[in-house]
């Protein structure tokens, strides 16, 4: 196992309870976290966006977010970022109840962001994203998708996101 896999606590668990209860989906696991994390070992640091998740409902568990983020292409920052510095903005709006208020929310709050200003700003709508560790890889794919456009479709924009577009 290479290192950034041994750094990857969650999905250590999940793929040691996958050995154990379903070899099967152990094996495409595997495979597709290792093909992302092969593609991104070619992204500097210093080039992946600095990003901004934020739960508009439940909580979400925030190293289990951390290690998605950084499997799906987002840059690893050990401290506190700027919200000015942040490059993209994710909301999580399982019930698109926010979109009619969002655009008054990033006046307000988010006018000087970066992800503001370049209009990046998109909008996760997947029931339970995050929550389930049942589904580690499809969140990342998702976030993968938003995060690393350029390297990453897995046909999940327009069912599970969207780009919110500030017009």
């Amino acid at each position: 196992m290479n290192r950034e896999m041994l750094d990857l606590t969650y999905y250590s668990a999940i793929a040691e309870d996958l050995q154990q209860h379903n070899p099967e989906a152990y094996e495409i696991l595997d495979e597709e976290i290792h093909i992302i994390l092969h593609k991104l070992k070619f992204i500097p640091q210093e080039s992946r966006p600095v990003t901004q998740v934020i739960p508009l409902g439940a909580s979400l568990p925030g190293d289990y977010l951390q290690e998605l983020l950084l499997v799906a292409g987002a840059q690893h920052n050990e401290y506190a970022v700027a919200l000015d510095d942040v490059e993209l903005l994710i909301f999580i709006d399982e019930t698109n109840s926010y979109l009619s208020t969002l655009p008054a929310q990033l006046q307000e709050t988010f006018a000087n962001c970066k992800a503001v200003k370049n209009n990046k700003i998109f909008i996760i709508q997947k029931a339970n994203f995050a929550q389930d560790r049942k589904d580690y890889l499809q969140d990342i794919e998702i976030l993968a998708e938003i995060i690393q456009s350029k390297y990453f479709i897995f046909g999940h924009e327009g069912e599970y996101w969207v780009k919110f577009d500030i017009g």
